[in-house]
């Protein structure tokens, strides 16, 4: 008797796991977020997406250098405000003419 009702407990609790996967699955799959470790050679944590990523490197280039803390203050000011794409690099490049030239 003791072993029919741990079986029937054990069917019970894997049907109940099983729901539960299912339920979460679709919630999980609502609020999907892309992993960041895999974009390489970029600031892993920041939070920034994928274009974002793709402009920095692209400052990188225009400049020939990694960003000084004045340029970078700039970019995560512009990247606060909402600025992404090629908006974002314009804007960038802009501001950093504008500090330059005075």
């Amino acid at each position: 008797m003791e072993l029919i009702i741990s079986v029937i407990l054990a069917f019970t609790f894997l049907v109940l796991m099983i729901i539960m996967f299912i339920l979460g699955y679709k919630e999980a799959l609502k609020a999907k977020v892309e992993d960041p470790f895999v974009y390489q050679n970029y600031m892993i944590g920041e939070g920034w997406e994928k274009d974002t990523f793709v402009e920095y490197e692209k400052i990188i280039d225009i400049l020939g250098r990694e960003p000084s803390d004045e340029e970078m203050k700039i970019f995560l000011d512009l990247v606060e405000e909402g600025y992404h794409g090629d908006v974002l690099l314009k804007k960038f490049l802009e501001k950093v003419n504008k500090s330059k030239h005075h």
